[in-house]
Parts: C-alpha cells; structure tokens; sequence
C-alpha cells in the first residue's frame, strides 16, 4: 500500500502555521523580558522618587518650624517692648 502524500499546499500551510507559533513564542518571550526590565526599572525609578520627596518634605517641616518658632520669638519681643 502506498503511502497517502499531502498536497504541498498544506505541507507549505503547516510549515508556515509552525513558523508562526514559533516566531509568536519569540516574540512574547522578548515581551516579556523587555517588561520584566521596565518594572524593574520603574521600581528604582519609584524609590529616587520616594526618596526625594521625603527629603523635599523634611526640608518643608524644618522651614516651618523655623518660620514658627520665628514668629513665636518675634511676638514676645513686641510684647516686652510694648508693656
């Protein structure tokens, strides 16, 4: 009994269905690696920007309190003055 042979169409289809599978997995597992450096580098990225604001925030409150304890120590001055 002879063997049954394909059509090359389908043997052409297949082979192009497997490269595409193929080419697919590729490319989603570059995606992949791109997206896992990108998060890793937000990461760093969100802490610089933690970290920033915490030293823009500590420098706000000491402003503050300089200005508070400034307006504290400038009303006291007026007092004794004016009494």
């Amino acid at each position: 009994m002879a063997k049954y042979k394909k059509p090359t169409y389908i043997i052409i289809q297949e082979a192009m269905a497997e490269r595409i599978r193929f080419l697919e997995d590729e490319l989603y597992g570059r995606a992949y690696k791109d997206i896992e450096k990108l998060e890793v580098q937000n990461d760093f990225l969100r802490g610089l920007c933690n970290n920033q604001l915490e030293i823009i925030m500590d420098y706000e409150w000491k402003q503050m309190q300089e200005q508070a304890a400034f307006i504290k120590a400038n009303t006291r001055r007026w007092r004794v003055r004016c009494s």
